[in-house]
This record gives structure tokens, sequence and C-alpha cells, in this order.
């Protein structure tokens, strides 16, 4: 077999490019909201590319983000699963896989909602006073009305008209806020030009409204996104996919429930911390301490998940991070996420062997990790994982070498550095 490179291609994009949502902003329908964790919509290509699909075969993705993969296999006209577990991510998800097919569609939304009047009234009568706290310190007050009386008017919005709703205005919602994404969140006390809400309404639905002529009603949608877990696919039958594209959590990188913290509140997901942990941190793979006590405490559960060889191989590590835990000043427990992490891999990784037919390639977009400098190669212990549970590794390959900000005190590098890997396997 010929081994797979993602760079024999004409039409070849910096390797470097290839696990960011850099080139999002040069795609219909991805551009509409993208993410900062995301992966690129060339990299989604480039591995269909190489599947060689035929039309009736399904593309799953099992962590599924802003769905770049389902998207990608919209506009190429290919069926495609995935599995999001953040509601937040889903529904934003299923505006980009159901997109209006007229600019009527938008001028609806975009009409009602810049003829709304600044709400008035206390903040906390819409929102918890946690939730209208956190809102104020990231965005400008007199733009905040504004964002108040459009939330209230979703009942007059056509049901079949609210997810791109939810999106234009989410995408409104980032434009007016004045603090920036620092590093892994919005942060209240970083600033950025922020956008007056009439201005950045008319900017996003000019966007939008410019992709749907471009696109007229040539795209048939054959997407489908469960809002579950990946570790339990109940709704797929065994061996009905042909093609995995996807980027799991990195260990102790992005905590997505933190860095929708803002949405959460605005849309009234959840009201507080504590709810954000329940309702959506529960839901996640464990891999920041911020992860629900009680998973991350139940270590013996996961630990025996594992074969006693996945288990010599990381228990050095374990043991490294509680070392460092007892002299380091921030105490973090990050030894208690070693094991639920993998643990939970496996899972999906089990699940992806059941659900995809015999041969079907996989592609992960993976990273190491150094969690107070002890250094994890990830991507080869996920490699193991998968050789573990029935996939043949053919490549690891490394795609970019992660910026100065990963090197920061609180998040201590390694000598060599840190980087971001291609896993290529096929499932035996």
């Amino acid at each position: 077999m010929k081994e797979l490179s993602l760079f024999e291609f004409e039409d070849v994009l910096a390797k470097e490019k290839l696990p960011t949502n850099l080139t999002s902003n040069r795609h219909p329908i991805h551009k509409w909201y993208n993410f900062i964790a995301g992966f690129s919509p060339e990299f989604v290509s480039r591995c269909i590319k190489d599947a060689d699909l035929k039309a009736d075969e399904i593309i799953i993705d099992p962590f599924a983000g802003l769905s770049t993969t389902l998207v990608q296999a919209n506009l190429a006209g290919f069926q495609a699963v995935g599995f999001e577990v953040h509601p937040f991510f889903y529904d934003i998800s299923l505006a980009k896989l159901f997109p209006p097919t007229s600019q009527q569609q938008v001028n609806a939304i975009e009409n009602l909602c810049q003829a709304v009047k600044p709400y008035n009234e206390e903040f906390t009568t819409i929102w918890t006073k946690d939730a209208a706290t956190f809102l104020t310190k990231l965005i400008p007050v007199s733009e905040l009305k504004f964002l108040a009386s459009a939330l209230l008017v979703e009942n007059q919005i056509a049901p079949e008209e609210r997810l791109l709703y939810r999106l234009i205005l989410s995408r409104v919602l980032d434009l007016t806020s004045q603090s920036q994404t620092d590093g892994i969140y919005k942060a209240p006390t970083t600033q950025k030009k922020s956008i007056p809400y009439h201005e950045a309404f008319k900017k996003v639905c000019v966007e939008i409204k410019n992709d749907i002529s471009e696109i007229g009603n040539n795209l048939k949608t054959r997407a489908k996104l469960h809002l579950m877990t990946s570790e339990k696919m109940v709704t797929l039958e065994d061996e009905s996919c042909s093609l995995c594209v996807t980027s799991p959590p990195y260990l102790n990188n992005f905590d997505f429930a933190e860095m929708t913290r803002m949405q959460l509140y605005f849309w009234r997901y959840a009201n507080s911390w504590k709810d954000i942990t329940e309702r959506v941190r529960r839901k996640m793979i464990v891999n920041t301490t911020t992860a629900p006590t009680n998973l991350k405490r139940n270590q013996q559960l996961f630990s025996d998940a594992l074969s006693e060889c996945f288990r010599y191989q990381i228990e050095p590590v374990i043991e490294a991070l509680k070392q460092q835990r007892l002299v380091r000043k921030g105490k973090k427990d990050y030894y208690l996420l070693v094991y639920p992490y993998f643990a939970q891999m496996q899972s999906v990784f089990r699940e992806l062997k059941r659900v995809l037919k015999p041969k079907s390639s996989v592609h992960l977009v993976v990273a190491d990790a150094a969690l107070y400098g002890v250094h994890i190669q990830t991507e080869k212990l996920l490699a193991q994982l998968m050789q573990e549970n029935g996939f043949q590794v053919l490549k690891i390959e490394t795609l970019r070498t992660r910026g100065s900000r990963w090197l920061l005190e609180k998040r201590q590098g390694t000598e060599k550095g840190l980087g971001e890997f291609h896993i290529y396997a096929r499932r035996v």
C-alpha cells in the first residue's frame, strides 16, 4: 500500500496551517462561525480525496465541534455523521449543516433584530447575577442592551430559522465583545476593537447572503449530527462508515466549556460556573483539571479499563506529575487526568472500530502535552491505543510546532517544544 502524505497534492497548503482554523474564513459556510481550536477544511478535503469514496459511503467525525468535517463533506456531496456533546457547538453546527437557501431568510432575521430597541430593564431579569456580571465585563453595556433585546425576540423567529438566528446573533455577540480570546478563553482583562451591534449585524448578514448567492440551491445536505458522546455511538450500525476525520480534545489544552462561557451564559445553556460543569463539562472527555471532581477521582475504574501494557507506559508519567504537584505553587492535580483521558479515548476507538468498515482510513489531528513540564507524548500513546483496539497505524507525522504561548510559566513546555501531529491509521 502506498503511504499517504498530506503534502503530495498540487494545491499544497503550508503544512503548519492544516491543523488550524486559519483558512476557514476563505470558505463558504465554514466562515459563518469557526473556532480557535478547529482544523482546516483543506485537511478534510485531502483526507476525502485520498479515501476515494463511493457516492453512498459515510464520513464520520466523533468529535464534531463546529462540524468542519461534516460541512466539508456536505460541500463535497458525501454523507457524514458526527457526535458532539457541547450544546452550543451542536446548535451552531446544525445551522451550518442546514444552511438557508434564500437571502430572504437572512433578511427576515436581520430586519427583526436591527429594529429592536435597547433593553432598559435590569439584565438580571434575563440572566442570573453571575451570568449578567460576566457578560457586562466582556461587552459594552450599550451594545449588550441591543443584544438582550435581540435575544428576547427569538419566539418571533420561525422555528425552522431559529438556528440560523442563533448563529447570526452569536457572531454579532463575538464582534461586539471588547475582550479578545487570550490564548484559551475570552478574558475580561484583555482588549480588542469591538464593532457596534448594528454594524456587526450588517457585516455578518452580508457575508452569509454572499455565500448563499454563490452556492444557490446546489447544496444537498446529507449530514447527521448527534448531541451525544462518541463513547457509545448507539445510533450507528456496525461497519456503516468508510472514513474518519477528526481531532479529539488535546490533553490539558482547551477547556471548551470555559472557552465558550460567554455564549453559554448569553443563550442560557448555563447560569453559573457550577452549571457549566454539570451541563457541559460532565459530558466531555476528561482533559483538563476543571473536569468534574468525581470523574477525576474514579481512577481505579479508568485504570482497569486500560491494558497492563498501556498502564506500564503511563504510570511513570503519573508518578512524575504527583511529585511535581508537591513542589508546585498551583498544586494542580494533573496526575488525575491521565487515566480518564486515555480510557475514554479508548472507548471512542473501540466504537470507531465497530462502526467503520474494514480497511477504512482514520485521520486524527492530535498534540502532545507538557503538564508541569512533564512531557507526555500523547500522539504516540493514542497510536498505541489504536493498535491495541483494532487499527493499524500507518504514519505519525509532525504538522507543526506550537507557538510561544504554550511555553508560559503556568504551562511549562519541554526542551524540544510541543507540536501537533497527524495520525494516519487503518481499521484492520
